[in-house]
């Protein structure tokens, strides 16, 4: 009596082999394509978040900028350099030679005095309001170098004799040296602002991209700037179309009548930004053809401290 065993047959084992490597290969392909999905979405994200972040922060500089006073020392179509505020402050006492107190960041009263985004030191300068002869109308402003700025307990930098402090605040305050004693015209309450002296320009790095820049430059004194720091990046290469360039300035004074670069630079009423990313490889979205991903940020800024 022959005896029947339960299994499969050869041919049946091979139809299973090929059946499942095809779902094997349809999952694989399925997959590879989800990761090709996800990366290039990624890349395209990172493209538009560079253009974003770095619209914000040229934005913000260059509506702080000090244009009425300062003007913009330099202004190309892939650079600007201005004075912006940094800090501002208001003198607690009388000068002391060449040395200003300077209340804490907020008072007892919740009052705030002293505003610092980045804390002031040698090469900065500083705007003082002066009143000559105590007369309100003649007042004017001072521009002072600094030497040093530093932190100092309110006995010294702010005490109460001063009328800006109680004994309910806890400090500290700070005190401002400059290169040289302000005038007579300076006393205690006068309006304080600290400047910083930054150029943002579009520049090609080792690797040879390129990247929004920055440099902290010396606001008085021997001209010379820190090396460049990237920002961020990378953008489209520099060119001399602002049509095709990775980062542009225009420049337009108070009745839209565009400004030459180089030209009066404290008429510039309003600065237009055009920024211009592209990732560093091809990309696919859904299976369409491989190509680079190119977006572009386009801001207009005016800034506040310009010639009416």
């Amino acid at each position: 009596m022959r005896v029947r065993t339960a299994g499969f047959t050869l041919v049946e084992l091979i139809i299973g082999i090929a059946l499942g490597g095809g779902v094997a290969a349809l999952i694989g392909m399925t997959l590879v394509r989800q990761q090709r999905f996800h990366s290039a979405a990624t890349e395209m994200l990172d493209v538009r978040s560079q253009l974003r972040d770095a619209a914000d922060v040229l934005a913000a500089d260059i509506r702080g900028a000090a244009v009425s006073p300062h003007g913009l020392p330099v202004m190309t179509d892939s650079a600007i350099e201005m004075l912006t505020t940094i800090a501002t402050s208001v003198a607690c006492t009388d000068p002391v030679g060449a040395t200003v107190g300077l209340p804490p960041r907020t008072i007892a009263s919740g009052t705030t005095l002293t505003s610092i985004l980045l804390t002031p030191d040698s090469g900065d300068v500083a705007m003082v309001y002066g009143f000559p002869g105590g007369i309100p109308d003649s007042g004017r402003w001072e521009t002072l170098a600094v030497s040093a700025f530093a932190s100092r307990a309110l006995a010294t930098a702010c005490p109460e004799s001063s009328g800006f402090t109680t004994a309910a605040d806890a400090g500290p305050g700070f005190v401002v040296t400059f290169a040289a004693p302000p005038s007579a015209a300076v006393r205690k309450g006068a309006p304080i602002h600290f400047l910083r002296r930054a150029r943002w320009s579009l520049y090609r790095s080792s690797d040879n991209r390129w990247y929004l820049g920055y440099r902290r430059c010396n606001a008085i004194g021997p001209p010379g700037c820190a090396a460049v720091q990237p920002v961020s990046g990378p953008y489209r290469r520099y060119s001399g179309s602002s049509e095709v360039t990775g980062l542009s300035f225009r420049y337009y004074d108070a009745t839209g009548g565009e400004l030459a670069a180089g030209s009066a630079s404290d008429a510039v009423a309003r600065v237009d930004i055009v920024l211009r990313g592209e990732t560093a490889k091809a990309v696919s979205l859904a299976g369409d053809a491989r190509s680079t991903y190119r977006d572009s940020a386009i801001v207009s800024v005016s800034p506040r401290n310009r010639k009416r």
